[in-house]
């Protein structure tokens, strides 16, 4: 069944990294956010070892021959993304939040411009212009003056540099794509961020010592983003690359703002504004003309020019 739809696979992988967004928000107010992704990593790294563990052991000495590369994309992707995103929805919406992290494309084009010193075809700024508008609209909350005055949201800020992280863990993961199988890469990922993340949020609490009190839905929160949004999520997405191909399934991320959304309007009381809407279409309207321009590109010459 799966083989013929992996649509199925899309839409509970966004699904569930929709509702990642609402639980963390939900979840820092109970929890420091960087304890909040020690304890994500912690749950996914107890479920990942009995799965791929050995085949993760089995590759150490390949692992290690790219260990500088291992360490940036643990740093970024998992242990800096997570955390910022936490950190973020404590002064911004889960809505904001989703719907800025729907420009990752745009960053991603960028930061393969910069970072890989390759020259970008001038066709594709339109839509790189129009998604940035998008996200300057959502920080700004409809008032770009807002900008000019600084006076925006730190959480915004935060989110923005997330999103900086996931799009450089995403160039790197193209560089090291096809080097290693994806979920026991995963478990190598997850454990050097927990190097990282561990001590770090026993910083958190020296600095700030929490009163946490732990309940039934805090530990099913915890279990919520443990499992399903860093394991299920995973695999689920992986699966329908793997039966679709990536270019038919990258427009279902678009989804994962939508299911935000939904979340967010009905379980924890955050409203949809005017500004939401307009800035989530000129995002989408964004990554859609710059797919475009890709696309017109590869018909005529290579995406990217390399100097």
């Amino acid at each position: 069944m799966l083989k013929k739809s992996p649509y199925l696979l899309l839409i509970l992988a966004t699904c569930i990294w929709g509702g990642n967004f609402v639980a963390g928000k939900a979840l820092v107010l109970h929890i420091p956010p960087i304890t909040l992704a020690t304890c994500r990593w912690g749950i996914a790294f107890l479920c990942l070892v009995p799965l791929f563990g050995k085949v993760a052991w089995k590759l150490r000495h390949e692992f290690l021959a790219h260990w500088k590369m291992v360490v940036f994309l643990s740093l970024t992707g998992v242990a800096g993304f997570n955390s910022l995103t936490y950190v973020a929805v404590q002064f911004t919406g889960s809505i904001n939040a989703a719907l800025m992290n729907a420009a990752t494309p745009i960053f991603v084009v960028l930061i393969t411009w910069f970072v890989l010193k390759e020259r970008l075809a001038w066709w594709a700024l339109p839509g790189i212009a129009v998604s940035m508008l998008g996200v300057c609209w959502i920080i700004s909350q409809g008032n770009l003056q807002a900008l000019l005055r600084l006076s925006v949201n730190k959480g915004d800020l935060f989110m923005l540099i997330a999103i900086l992280c996931w799009a450089l863990y995403s160039v790197g993961m193209k560089k090291m794509a096809g080097r290693f199988p994806a979920s026991p890469f995963l478990l190598v990922q997850v454990t050097v961020a927990l190097v990282v993340l561990i001590p770090s949020s026993l910083i958190e609490w020296w600095v700030k010592a929490p009163q946490v009190v732990w309940s039934g839905a805090l530990v099913s929160g915890l279990l919520y983003v443990g499992i399903f949004a860093s394991i299920v999520a995973f695999l689920s997405w992986n699966k329908a690359i793997e039966l679709a191909g990536p270019q038919r399934c990258a427009g279902f991320l678009n989804f994962i703002p939508l299911f935000s959304a939904i979340f967010a309007t009905t379980f924890t009381g955050e409203s949809l504004q005017l500004y939401h809407l307009l800035g989530a279409a000129s995002i989408v309207l964004g990554v859609y003309l710059t797919n475009m321009a890709m696309k017109k590109q590869v018909k005529q010459m290579p995406i990217f020019i390399s100097k």
